[in-house]
C-alpha cells in the first residue's frame, strides 16, 4: 500500500513540474521553434529511440517534418535547438564568448580525452591553445608537405602489391597512414604503424566513435551505477588504457630524442659561451613538434606541466588528426570511384600542374592550384559529413537574426547533416556536384573545421595532408568500385563511417 501511494506521490510530483516547465518563460522562447510535443521526464527520447545508429535518420526525418528549419528537440531535461541555416550558425560560431561544449558532447568525450583543449573552457583552453597554435602555422606547410610526400611512398609500396587484384579495405591502409604521417609530423616521432594494419592502437581506436555515440546518444549509460554493470563499459576501460598507453609510448619517445639534442648541444657548444635552452626554444619557434611545446610548457606557477594534461592533448591529437583525414579522404575516393567523370575532371587539372610528370611531389604552390580537387573533397565532406554535429551549451540567452531567442541552459547544435541537405543552401542537394564549390557559396554553408574561437586549431594541417594525398594517390591510381556486396553502410556516428569498411579497387595508371 504504501509503496503504492509513493510511487502515486512520485507521479504527481514529476507532472506538476511538467505542468510548472510549460508554463514557464523558458518554455515560452522555446515554443517559438518548430517541435513535437514532450513527455514528462524523457522530453522526445523515445522518437529518437535506443539505436544511436538510427538516431541520425530520425533527426533527419524531424527536420524534414518540421519544414527543413531550426527545430527544437528534448531529451530528458536537456533542450536541443538543432540549426540548419547558415546565418544562425555563423552567429554561433562567431559568437566571442559563447563557447562552451554541450553537457551530452563533453559527458561522452571526457573518459577518453579528459579536460582536452576540445572541452576545456576558460583560461585552461585559452592558455592550452596559445600554446599549441605556432605549430599549426602557415609557415610550417612546406615541412608538412615534404612529410606527406615521403610517407606517400611507404603507402605506395604496400598498395602496388594490391593493384588489380580485388577490392580492399581504404580504411586498413590510410588509417595507419595518417597515424605516422600525424606522429611524425606533430609529435616529432617514428610510429610506422602502416607496417602492422592490425597494430592494438589501431584495433581500439577503431572502436571509439561507436561507443563515443552510444555514450551520447544511448542516454542511460549517463547513470554510472548502471552502465559500469554491463560489458560496453568495460570496453570502453580496454579501449581506453590502449590508447592512453600508445600516448604514453609517444611521450616517453619524444622525451628522449629532445634528452638526445640536449645532450648532443651541450657536448657540441662546450667551449661556446650558449644558452642551450635558448638553442631549444628556437628549435620549437622554427618547425618544433607540437609535443615540443606541450613537454616545455610551464603552469602559471612556473611547474612543468603534468604528464596527465600533455596525456589528454597527445589522446586527442593522435585520434582526431589520424581519424577525421582518413575517413575524409577515404570517402572521396569512394566518391571519385563512383563517379569517374569528377575522377576524370580532377586527373586532367593534375595533368595541366604537372605537364604530364605524374611521379613528381607535389609542392606548396602546386597545391594551391588544384582547385578543383579541393572542390571534389567540400563536396564528398557535404554529401557524406565527416563530422555531423558540433554544439554549444549556451551560459546566456541567445537571440537569432529573426528575434526569436534561445533560453540560457540550451544546446545549439549545428547540424551539419541538415544544413549540408537544405536546398535553400544547396540546390539539388541529392546530386553530387563539386561545381558548386567552384562558385561563391555562403561562407557558413560549409565549415568541416567549425569556425570562430573555437575553430579546429589543425585545419591547415588536415587540408595539406588531404589534399597532397590524394594528389599522389589520383595520379599513380586509377579508383575503382569494389563490385557486387560492397557498397559501404554509412553509420552518421559523430564522425561517419562506413561500418563495413570501405572497399575499393586501385589500378595502376598507364601514361
Amino acid at each position: 500500500m504504501y509503496v503504492v501511494l509513493l510511487l502515486g506521490f512520485i507521479i504527481i510530483i514529476v507532472f506538476l513540474y511538467d505542468y510548472a516547465q510549460k508554463r514557464s518563460d523558458r518554455w515560452k522562447k522555446l515554443s517559438e521553434f518548430p517541435g513535437d510535443a514532450t513527455l514528462p521526464l524523457i522530453g522526445n527520447g523515445l522518437q529518437l529511440g535506443f539505436d544511436a545508429d538510427e538516431a541520425p535518420h530520425k533527426l533527419m526525418a524531424l527536420w524534414v517534418k518540421h519544414g527543413k528549419q531550426n527545430f527544437r528537440l528534448t531529451v530528458g531535461y536537456e533542450d536541443w535547438i538543432l540549426l540548419s541555416d547558415p546565418d544562425d550558425i555563423g552567429s554561433l560560431l562567431n559568437h566571442s564568448t559563447e563557447l562552451s561544449k554541450t553537457v551530452e558532447r563533453n559527458a561522452a568525450i571526457k573518459p577518453f580525452f579528459g579536460d582536452s583543449v576540445s572541452s576545456s573552457e576558460g583560461v585552461k583552453w585559452r592558455s592550452m591553445r596559445k600554446l599549441m597554435a605556432p605549430s599549426f602555422n602557415f609557415k610550417n606547410t612546406e615541412k608538412w608537405l615534404e612529410d606527406v610526400n615521403k610517407s606517400c611512398d611507404r603507402l605506395f609500396n604496400i598498395l602496388d602489391t594490391y593493384d588489380s587484384e580485388g577490392p580492399e579495405d581504404v580504411y586498413r591502409y590510410l588509417r595507419p597512414y595518417f597515424f605516422d604521417l600525424l606522429c611524425g609530423t606533430l609529435m616529432g616521432v617514428d610510429s610506422n604503424l602502416l607496417a602492422d594494419p592490425d597494430h592494438p592502437y589501431l584495433k581500439a581506436s577503431g572502436k571509439v566513435v561507436k561507443i563515443l555515440t552510444h555514450n551520447l546518444f544511448a542516454y542511460w549509460r549517463n547513470i554510472p551505477v548502471l552502465f559500469v554493470l554491463t560489458p560496453m563499459y568495460w570496453d570502453m576501460v580496454r579501449t581506453i588504457k590502449t590508447m592512453r598507453q600508445a600516448s604514453t609510448l609517444i611521450i616517453n619517445e619524444r622525451k628522449h630524442k629532445l634528452k638526445q639534442f640536449r645532450d648532443d648541444s651541450i657536448k657540441n657548444n662546450k667551449n661556446v659561451d650558449i644558452d642551450i635552452e635558448v638553442l631549444l626554444q628556437n628549435q620549437l619557434n622554427y618547425g618544433g613538434s607540437m609535443l615540443d611545446a606541450l613537454l616545455r610548457s610551464k603552469l602559471p606557477n612556473g611547474e612543468s606541466t603534468p604528464n596527465q594534461i600533455i596525456s589528454d592533448e597527445v589522446t586527442l591529437a593522435c585520434f582526431t588528426g589520424h581519424y577525421t583525414t582518413t575517413k575524409t579522404v577515404s570517402h572521396t575516393l569512394y566518391c571519385l570511384a563512383k563517379y569517374p567523370d569528377v575522377q576524370r575532371k580532377i586527373v586532367e587539372e593534375q595533368r595541366s600542374i604537372f605537364n604530364n610528370d605524374f611521379d613528381k611531389k607535389p609542392t606548396n604552390q602546386e597545391l594551391s592550384q588544384m582547385k578543383y580537387l579541393e572542390a571534389v573533397i567540400k563536396e564528398t565532406i557535404r554529401v557524406i559529413p565527416t563530422v555531423t554535429k558540433i554544439g554549444r551549451q549556451l551560459q546566456n540567452d541567445f537571440t537569432f537574426k529573426d528575434g526569436r531567442v534561445a533560453p540560457a541552459g540550451t544546446s545549439l547544435i549545428v547540424f551539419y547533416e541538415a544544413l549540408y541537405q537544405n536546398p535553400k543552401v544547396f540546390p539539388e542537394p541529392e546530386k553530387y556536384i563539386p561545381e558548386r564549390h567552384l562558385e561563391s557559396v555562403h561562407t557558413f554553408s560549409l565549415v568541416p573545421f567549425s569556425a570562430g574561437p573555437r575553430m579546429c586549431i589543425g585545419f591547415r594541417y588536415a587540408w595539406v595532408a588531404m589534399k597532397s594525398t590524394l594528389s599522389n594517390l589520383l595520379r599513380r591510381y586509377e579508383i575503382i568500385p569494389g563490385g557486387p556486396g560492397t557498397e559501404p553502410k554509412f553509420a552518421h556516428r559523430i564522425i561517419t563511417e562506413s561500418k563495413n569498411g570501405l572497399q575499393l579497387r586501385l589500378k595502376k595508371r598507364k601514361l
